[in-house]
């Protein structure tokens, strides 16, 4: 139930418990004045009082002959407004005197004894008192009423109080512990109420915050690893043109054809540097979310077999040899032509690197299965271990430990493939199947805002 609900409903109910309580007062005020009535005067009393009102006495002197019984003269008029009264007027009491015959009328605190003369109306009033059982009861039923009508305020208050500042309470301790990095401390007993709801929301937000705050580590993680990883790899190449310059200062290269070989070592590093050097900058860019994209709807046969036509024969000079298959109709998706080349690139730039034969085969292949572009890139070499198969898109992630091998690669190609392949708004996965087969899934027909 609602806290709203909550609150009307404990309203009325303390509404209908007051209402009730004065209609068990009023019940019992009316039960005791029928228990303890008031007599009236008796025979003589009334005689000696009735003369008095009815004689041609003047008022002092009638005030005078009543006053030993207790009585008082009050004179009204006709509307039973007062005309002269000696300490006891009966003012905003409900009188019905019409009779020029002396008649008794009783109250909850005084009885009367009036008559009508004339214009005028005669009454000799006289204050009683209950016997005092009576007052004793009365102010019991009332002390009950005021104790009763304190209670349900009081249970109603602290129904109200329980309901809604204990889970603010711990609303409030969960967002310290959360303003504090402890995004592990858990919210525990929301009710199905409004406070209820948003400490679900907290819940919510406090495990994305947890989520997030572990992506940022995973995330420090590697960017520590790949700068160390980096470090590691330039460390090497710079040894080795350090070491072959020196050489050549040095004269050691004293023919012109071990010259030239210690040139081409020089300029071959460089060239390993400068790719690694690209990847990192690719990978940066990734990282902080800019990468250009131009998306374009294109045939994905047209755009890989373009490729083909340039490429197959660069790879077939580095040991690679590349086949194709293509599907007989168009492949269309959304493409950015350049971020999907380098796609490929980086799949068969990893393929020559751990080929394991002097020439290896790679194989292409384009279709559709009716929601998405695929394609397949597969090669014959050693593949990747069953354990290390789910890791290899992962920034800097490479199947050797030792990292002894810079000339294999930064680790960051696959990376970098996943990254262009999410930007598209598709999947890619990689299975073992007599080599390396890398899987590239990009929706088609889909609109882009």
């Amino acid at each position: 139930m609602s806290i709203k609900k909550k609150l009307l409903l404990t309203n009325l109910i303390v509404f209908l418990v007051m209402v009730l309580l004065a209609w068990g007062y009023s019940v019992f005020a009316n039960a005791l004045l029928n228990k303890f009535p008031i007599t009236g005067p008796t025979d003589s009393e009334f005689r000696v009082v009735a003369e008095c009102l009815t004689g041609n006495l003047k008022n002092d002197e009638k005030n005078e002959m009543i006053k030993p019984y207790g009585y008082v003269l009050s004179i009204y008029d006709l509307d039973y407004q007062v005309i002269k009264d000696y300490g006891l007027s009966l003012k905003n009491y409900e009188l019905n005197i019409q009779s020029t015959n002396p008649t008794v009328e009783a109250f909850s605190d005084k009885i009367l004894i009036g008559v009508r003369r004339g214009n005028e109306i005669y009454a000799a009033v006289k204050p009683i008192e209950r016997d005092k059982s009576f007052s004793t009861a009365k102010n019991i039923a009332l002390a009950v009423m005021i104790i009763s009508c304190a209670m349900v305020v009081f249970l109603a208050c602290y129904y109200q109080y329980y309901t809604i500042f204990p889970p603010l309470i711990v609303l409030r301790g969960g967002l310290k512990q959360v303003a504090a990095g402890n995004y592990a401390y858990q919210l525990r007993g929301g009710k199905n109420d409004e406070i209820g709801a948003v400490i679900g929301e907290f819940e919510m937000m406090r495990r994305k915050l947890a989520e997030l705050d572990k992506q940022k580590s995973e995330f420090d993680r590697q960017r520590g690893e790949i700068i160390a990883g980096i470090s590691h790899d330039l460390k090497t190449p710079l040894t080795t043109i350090q070491g072959y310059t020196k050489g050549l200062l040095d004269g050691v290269a004293n023919t012109p054809a071990k010259t030239e070989r210690y040139l081409k070592t020089i300029y071959e590093t460089a060239l390993t540097m400068n790719a690694l050097v690209n990847q990192l900058n690719d990978f940066s860019k990734m990282d902080i979310d800019k990468m250009e994209y131009t998306f374009r709807e294109r045939d994905l046969v047209e755009l890989i077999q373009d490729f083909a036509a340039i490429n197959i024969p660069i790879y077939a000079t580095k040991g690679l040899k590349v086949e194709t298959e293509f599907a007989d109709e168009p492949v269309e998706a959304d493409i950015d032509k350049d971020q999907f080349l380098r796609v490929v690139r980086n799949i068969l730039d990893n393929s020559v690197k751990y080929k394991d034969k002097p020439e290896g085969k790679a194989f292409i292949k384009v279709y559709s299965d009716g929601n998405n572009a695929v394609l397949e890139i597969s090669d014959d070499g050693p593949g990747v271990s069953p354990h290390e198969i789910e890791y290899i898109f992962e920034s800097y992630y490479r199947g050797d430990p030792s990292r002894t091998n810079p000339t294999t690669g930064s680790g960051l190609g696959l990376s970098i493939v996943k990254s262009v392949i999410t930007a598209h708004e598709g999947t890619v996965t990689a299975v073992n199947d007599n080599g390396l087969k890398i899987i590239i899934k990009i929706p088609q027909r889909r609109k882009r805002n």
